[in-house]
């Protein structure tokens, strides 16, 4: 069975359980006319009607969202829910209205065992509800089961509360029932407010999620600026979430819209409740941003505006104070040369006219396999000897035991190598780069069956 399945099932047999439990308690209310036991009847219909919500909440929450309702259909619960604060608020004030006449009149509820015993047999109903909602909710990790428990929980003591007044009744301190009542009358109106106050947050649009929250969260993703305007509402546990951040300005579309997707991402995986993320993507600028990242940025969402990658990407400066770019640009392979040159031509011309101080772009064509190519070869002897070398070359730049996991693979006539070199956390991505490019120098240079070689620098974990 589905776990939403299961979660209903609970929900059904605590509901058949509540509706007895509150029907048992009116029926003595009324025949003996105790008051505690009618307000505590009452107060039992909350179980009920919390079951009843849970389970529309269930339904609901199946029912996609629809034409007339785009946002889905969570609301129903809320409007139900309201409708049963209102419900109570109504049963608490003829309770008290029983109390007043019970005060200035001089009626006596006339209390028999069987009634004590019944109400007494009604506190271990609900102790086993509480245990049964309680396993079952955390085994299914179900808030809508732990949260029933946890007020059922409560139902408990108002239970014993009503027991004694009969006892105390039956003993001839009827006065007892009254205060009893009215204890009841108060936990009425207290939970009547509680569940008004809620939907009336969830109905008003008021915030439902901590914007501070949304804001970390959002500002963590990398290429996000600033982060400004969190704002969500709905339900707690089913909100929906509108933000609004900042990227660099040179940034194309395709780089935009990537960064707000991570976003939305992060939000729905890292911020309890959330179900749905809207991301407003703004242009800016970073302050603290470098002029050579500025320029990259901008490079590169050129390459994108034309539908090609680059990668490689150098420059320096002039001593006229101009900039000269050089970098690989990735082309299919099905392309002849001239329609290749033609988008590299187009790029360069676009980067000089986006960076004016941009006088020379040189772009070196690189053909994109149309498939990705298979081993030719599997492992050998001679595979196992030349990894060993290859660790060794590496040990000898990086130090003793930092090489590790040397795959090689023989791909398009020539092998090719990828070697993990483990080096301190603490270290300077600029030393551990340069330390990178040392490994593939010696490498290329002193084993000629190579011809490519990826190194991966990690820290130790």
């Amino acid at each position: 069975m589905s776990r939403t399945r299961l979660v209903r099932r609970v929900l059904l047999v605590t509901l058949g359980l509540n509706i007895a439990i509150t029907a048992i308690k009116l029926v003595i209310g009324f025949a003996t006319g105790a008051l505690s036991v009618i307000a505590d009847g009452f107060h039992s219909t909350v179980d009920s009607s919390s079951n009843i919500v849970g389970l529309a909440g269930l339904w609901m929450a199946s029912c996609p969202p629809d034409d007339d309702h785009p946002y889905g259909h969570r609301k129903y619960e809320t409007v139900a829910t309201l409708g049963i604060g209102a419900m109570l608020l109504l049963v608490s004030w003829e309770i008290a209205k029983g109390i007043f006449d019970r005060l200035t009149g001089h009626a006596v509820p006339v209390v028999t065992p069987l009634d004590i015993a019944i109400m007494a047999a009604t506190f271990f109903v609900n102790l086993f509800i509480v245990f049964y909602e309680t396993r079952q909710g955390r085994a299914l990790r179900s808030e809508i089961l732990l949260a029933d428990a946890t007020h059922t929980r409560t139902d408990l003591f108002i239970t014993v509360s009503v027991v004694v007044s009969l006892i105390a009744t039956r003993l001839g301190i009827a006065w007892i029932d009254l205060l009893v009542a009215a204890a009841v009358v108060v936990l009425i109106i207290r939970a009547a407010f509680a569940i008004l106050r809620q939907t009336s947050y969830v109905l008003t649009d008021a915030s439902a999620i901590d914007p501070r929250l949304v804001e970390r969260t959002a500002a963590a993703v990398p290429g996000v600026t600033f982060v400004d305007g969190a704002r969500s509402r709905g339900p707690s546990d089913a909100a929906f979430v509108d933000v609004h951040v900042t990227v660099d300005p040179a940034m194309s579309t395709t780089q935009a819209h990537a960064i707000a997707t991570e976003v939305e991402r992060r939000l729905l995986a890292d911020v309890p409740g959330v179900v749905d993320a809207v991301v407003h993507i703004e242009p800016g600028s970073d302050p603290i941003q470098s002029e050579w990242s500025a320029l990259t940025v901008r490079a590169r969402a050129e390459a994108d505006a034309l539908g090609v990658s680059i990668h490689d990407l150098h420059a320096h400066e002039e001593t006229s104070g101009g900039y000269t770019f050089e970098m690989h640009v990735e082309v299919p392979a099905h392309l002849t040369l001239g329609e290749a040159h033609a988008i590299a031509d187009t790029l360069e011309r676009r980067i000089r006219a986006t960076i004016p101080r941009v006088g020379a772009v040189t772009t070196h064509l690189e053909p994109l396999p149309a498939a990705v190519p298979g081993e030719e070869d599997p492992a050998s002897t001679h595979h196992a000897a030349l990894a060993r070398r290859i660790a060794s070359l590496a040990d000898d730049v990086t130090g003793l035991g930092t090489a590790h996991d040397v795959q090689l693979h023989h791909l398009g006539g020539q092998f090719t190598a990828s070697i993990h070199i483990t080096l301190p956390a603490g270290k300077p991505i600029t030393e551990a780069h340069a330390l990178a490019e040392a490994v593939d120098h010696r490498i290329l240079t002193t084993v000629p069956e190579i011809k490519r070689v990826v190194v991966h620098v990690e820290p130790p974990e």
